[in-house]
């Protein structure tokens, strides 16, 4: 293979038809390879890097476009790189010259030529083929003489972006800001762990506490419902609600405004009747002489007679013969 692949980059320009439309060019070799330098390469995805060719690419003298066009020099192109082919494994381009680059072979200027291609500078795996320049010195058993490697590889723009870094941003930027990155996400899920007892009770905790305010709140309502008694109560004591009417009024009580309205009637309201409750002995005709039978309160409502009326007129009751 390194036979084949040195007599591909050992390419005599010389032996080239300058009249020709076009012509097959090996370009990178297949697998592991390596140049006179010491620098080795990988082409272990060759479909990959045919399915990277997405527009033509220049075949310019001595790498111009890597090396001259940045710095804003003329980089005028020989011709250009039409197609590849993966053939086995090696990448083949289709080489179309243009008139400047007839020339150049015509006039036997240029014997070898030098493809460059893009790749990783840890790994060495290649990725695309960029370009291919007329030299001659070639890195000889190599089909690219890779004229950027001392230029660090510009990350791609999709990545910066996501990574919020800027174009010109280093693979080591890079590395430190998706580290970062997982550092953040590792804080988040342990933070979702952990528990803010601020905001959360336990289930046991909470249920506790639900159940004496229940509790509570029930005894208050007892209360405040025996408290509204006695005072719809007071009102049929005193003679100004009915006693028929004594549910209706308990009904009015069961809010706050209710409670204040019913306190200002008793406030203004006339006696109607003595609703008082009395103790009646078992025994009604053993009533004492200060208190009435509660037939005789129903007497003295019916009548519209007081209670002392009636007891004074029983203390003086006529004899008949």
């Amino acid at each position: 293979m390194q036979v084949k692949a040195l007599t591909a980059l050992c390419f005599n320009m010389m032996a080239l038809e300058a009249n020709a439309p076009g012509i097959w060019l090996p370009m990178i070799p297949a697998g592991t390879f390596k140049g006179v330098d010491g620098r080795s390469w990988m082409n272990p995805n060759p479909d990959g890097v045919v399915a990277a060719f997405t527009k033509k690419r220049p075949f310019d003298v001595e790498h111009a476009t890597h090396i001259k066009a940045p710095k804003g020099e003329e980089a005028p192109a020989s011709g250009w790189i039409t197609q590849v082919e993966n053939r086995a494994g090696e990448i083949w381009g289709f080489v179309e010259w243009n008139a400047e680059g007839r020339e150049l072979i015509e006039e036997k200027k240029y014997a070898f030529y030098s493809p460059a291609f893009a790749h990783d500078p840890d790994t060495g795996v290649i990725y695309s083929l960029e370009s291919a320049g007329l030299t001659n010195s070639p890195n000889l058993n190599v089909p690219a003489l890779n004229r950027q490697e001392d230029d660090p590889m510009k990350l791609p723009k999709l990545l910066t972006d996501l990574l919020g870094l800027g174009e010109d941003a280093t693979a080591e930027q890079a590395v430190v800001a998706i580290n970062t990155i997982k550092q953040e996400k590792e804080v988040a899920l342990n933070s979702t762990k952990q528990v803010d007892l601020n905001l959360y009770v336990p289930t046991n905790t909470y249920q506790l506490a639900l159940n004496r305010a229940e509790t509570a709140e029930a005894k208050l309502a007892d209360i405040a419902k025996a408290e509204i008694e006695a005072l719809v109560q007071s009102g049929v004591d005193a003679g100004k609600v009915a006693p028929k009417d004594k549910e209706m009024y308990l009904g009015l009580c069961s809010t706050q405004a209710g409670i204040e309205q019913f306190k200002g009637f008793l406030g203004t309201a006339p006696v109607i009747a003595t609703n008082a409750q009395k103790k009646v002995p078992a025994n009604p005709q053993q009533q004492g002489d200060g208190e009435l039978t509660a037939d005789e309160l129903s007497l003295c409502r019916a009548m519209n007679v007081t209670p002392e009326a009636w007891l004074k007129s029983r203390h003086h009751k006529p004899n008949y013969l």
